[in-house]
């Protein structure tokens, strides 16, 4: 495998046993950059991940190898504020800086932020939207 290889979904199981189809880049024997993250946590967009392939034809995590160097920000938002135009140029702009925003489960956002942006951007957010008690983190 090389890094000029397309990204692909694979099938990943954890340490507690759970598994989910991920898109991820080949980067070399047993190396992936997530093009998603994780709903288990264990891993974000873009974290180069270090696997072993299994019996069963997944691929069992074995830990973060590379960190991706972004800021994860999550928010679980109503179905209105992710129609909003201010929302959508908003994420907008977190691609034009060379981050990336992901919807899972309908409801829940995360923002991946570059260091150099996150500041600015994250102010800019939490003007638009009223976070959820608990329902905000960052990594």
């Amino acid at each position: 495998m090389n890094s000029s290889e397309q990204p692909c979904e694979v099938q990943i199981t954890f340490q507690h046993g759970d598994s989910e189809g991920l898109v991820v880049t080949p980067l070399g024997p047993n190396l992936y950059r997530l093009e998603e993250s994780s709903v288990f946590g264990e891993a974000s967009y873009h974290d180069v991940v270090e696997t072993e392939p299994q019996t069963d034809g997944t691929l069992g995590f074995m830990r973060v190898l590379t960190p991706s160097g972004l800021t994860t920000v999550s928010r679980i938002l109503p179905q209105a504020q992710f129609e909003s135009p201010a929302l959508s140029a908003l994420l907008d702009k977190v691609m034009a800086v060379g981050g990336n925003w992901e919807r899972i489960f309908g409801g829940v956002l995360l923002l991946h932020l570059p260091p150099a942006e996150q500041d600015l951007i994250i102010s800019e957010f939490n003007s638009l939207v009223s976070p959820l008690p608990g329902a905000a983190s960052d990594r």
